[in-house]
């Protein structure tokens, strides 16, 4: 955590992080905030857990650091979920939304509701959810965690997905895959026994594994990679698929992959890994394209969160720098200062859009990992051509998790509000969707200190005016 946050406003800030250790809740979800740094002896903010009062938490409410935005409603669309991490359609022309459960199931929402038949189940082939963390992985980031359709999904049936499978090699925590299925004939449901691996990647950790998938309109498709707990990941271009955005061309071949790399990929013919599309980052935690512009969010480390607006062969800097600010990937701070401005490769570092830190001014927790979002084009007026994203948590012993709206423009900083919710919002936000008009929050009732991955208290809100 930042250094100059030490000492602010000790007592909330304090009673938080002795909050954390209570619960054993070193890592949020997506590997935010204090994770691995924090067990390994870290930066030196762990005195202030052992200081001073009563042992609660201070929740997620007094934090001010966003402006106030518009007021908006939610209403359930689906209920009796685990925990809830993608909300996609297909271009079939039918009414139908697919919810993405991180337990390894994909559900149908339509017209009367989410469907108890599943659309696909990938239980058998996860990981064990929950078991065998280390103390400082309060929430287990593994699992279903991205599904994309392929453009012409109504004439091939072909659907793709991430998701979190076990290995054989004790050294390694899991491996991370990224497989084809196809949809049976009559396309109401995916064939498991279909799937084709383009991707099968050894994990090391549990965290960091991000897991969006979509496809642009140039009709590839783009598969974010956190850095797997390494920060020199987002870095290395030349043996690692790690910390970066890939885009791959489902539809060719090149050599013996089973994918085609785009002739226009940004690193084709130079060093590097011609699968990277854009790098140096930490753990994109959900993304989505606004026409032909790609926005991610990507959870911090030490003291900032950030949203990126990703180009082709773009640098966004981790472990160089976190948001705006220097970062030291040796001691895991972030701090002002100069700052380094390229790469050792000679590359621009690329500034986000915007950021939002873990404490306020006054050091009460603003949100604890990004949630990108996407830019609301539908009938929620007040959010209209705006990009909705939201804060995992800030808190760990209630459901507090927020929406903000941040206005794009062309160059500079996002300005940004917190939307405000008839009657609070009262879940963790992991991921947003859409469909056509409507947008979506998806999130979890639980708490981080409930082991939410036991509970079904996953929801799906749509938003409203």
């Amino acid at each position: 955590m930042n250094r100059r946050n030490v000492g602010v406003a000790g007592s909330s800030r304090r009673v938080f992080l002795r909050t954390l250790g209570a619960v054993g809740a070193a890592s949020a979800l997506a590997g935010c905030s204090f994770g691995a740094r924090d067990a390994s002896g870290g930066d030196g903010d762990g005195s202030d857990a052992a200081d001073g009062g009563d042992g609660s938490d201070s929740g997620g409410s007094t934090g001010n650091f966003f402006e106030q935005g518009p007021t908006i409603g939610v209403e359930a669309v689906a209920t009796g979920l685990v925990s809830p991490t993608a909300l996609v359609t297909a271009d079939d022309g039918t009414d139908r939304r697919f919810v993405v459960d991180q337990t390894g199931v994909v559900y149908v929402h339509g017209a009367d509701g989410l469907r108890e038949d599943p659309f696909l189940d990938l239980s058998d082939r996860l990981v064990a959810l929950g078991q065998d963390l280390p103390n400082w992985v309060a929430f287990d980031e593994r699992g279903l965690l991205g599904l994309a359709f392929h453009p012409e999904f109504a004439d091939n049936g072909l659907f793709y997905v991430r998701y979190s499978t076990p290995a054989a090699d004790d050294e390694l925590d899991h491996r991370e895959r990224l497989s084809e299925f196809r949809a049976t004939a009559d396309g109401t449901r995916g064939d498991p026994d279909t799937e084709r691996i383009l991707l099968d990647l050894p994990w090391e950790r549990p965290i960091h594994q991000a897991g969006t998938i979509e496809f642009g309109p140039d009709g590839y498709l783009y598969a974010a990679l956190g850095d797997g707990l390494n920060p020199f990941n987002g870095q290395d271009l030349t043996n690692n698929l790690k910390g970066a955005v890939l885009r791959l061309d489902v539809d060719g071949r090149t050599g013996d992959l089973p994918y085609g790399i785009p002739a226009d990929n940004p690193l084709v013919g130079r060093e590097g890994r011609d699968e990277q599309y854009a790098w140096g980052l930490r753990n994109p935690w959900k993304m989505a394209f606004s026409g032909d512009q790609l926005i991610l969010g990507d959870v911090g480390q030490a003291t900032y969160e950030e949203v990126d607006v990703v180009e082709k062969g773009g640098n966004y800097g981790w472990p160089l720098k976190e948001g705006f600010h220097c970062h030291d990937p040796q001691l895991g701070t972030s701090e002002d200062g100069e700052c380094v401005v390229e790469s050792d490769r000679g590359e621009p570092l690329v500034d986000p859009v915007l950021e939002f830190p873990h404490f306020d001014e006054e050091g009460y927790p603003v949100g604890f990992a990004v949630i990108g979002g996407h830019v609301h084009t539908g009938t929620v007026d007040p959010l209209r051509d705006e990009y909705v994203f939201g804060a995992f948590t800030s808190s760990f012993t209630e459901a507090a998790g927020r929406i903000v709206a941040a206005t794009p423009r062309d160059s500079g900083r996002w300005p940004m509000r917190e939307v405000q919710v008839e009657g609070g919002l009262d879940i963790q936000v992991l991921s947003f969707g859409q469909d056509g008009d409507d947008s979506y929050v998806l999130g979890t009732r639980a708490a981080l200190a409930e082991n939410p991955l036991s509970k079904r208290e996953g929801v799906v809100y749509r938003l409203t005016s």
